[in-house]
């Protein structure tokens, strides 16, 4: 599965890339929706992030790529965030702290 990640923490970054090696996925670090490749299949955003971490960005890449799951994760996930990033277009929304851990679930699910 190809995977393009929306992630500028260096440490998250890191174990991201590492669990999808794991999983024998293809991933690549993307600054702006058009370095989304027409073979990603999953998007994750880091939703603390000021450029990708809003309702414009999750809701352009959805309209321009409706076919393509994206996933946010956030250090804390508060309702109210929740909703706005799931009309959006986020199709899952986790703490950070679980990101990592759920990977797999979303690599196979797919």
């Amino acid at each position: 599965m190809d995977v393009s990640l929306f992630i500028k923490d260096f440490e998250m970054g890191a174990k991201v890339s590492n669990k999808l090696t794991e999983l024998d996925s293809l991933f690549e670090f993307s600054e702006k929706s058009s370095d989304i490749s027409d073979s990603t299949q999953l998007i994750i955003v880091d939703l603390d992030n000021e450029e990708t971490g809003n309702e414009l960005f999750i809701h352009q890449i959805s309209v321009e790529k409706n076919d393509i799951k994206i996933v946010g994760y956030m250090k804390r996930v508060q309702k109210t965030h929740h909703e706005k990033f799931k009309t959006a277009g986020c199709s899952i929304i986790l703490p950070k702290s679980s990101l990592v851990k759920n990977l797999s679930t979303f690599i196979e699910s797919k």
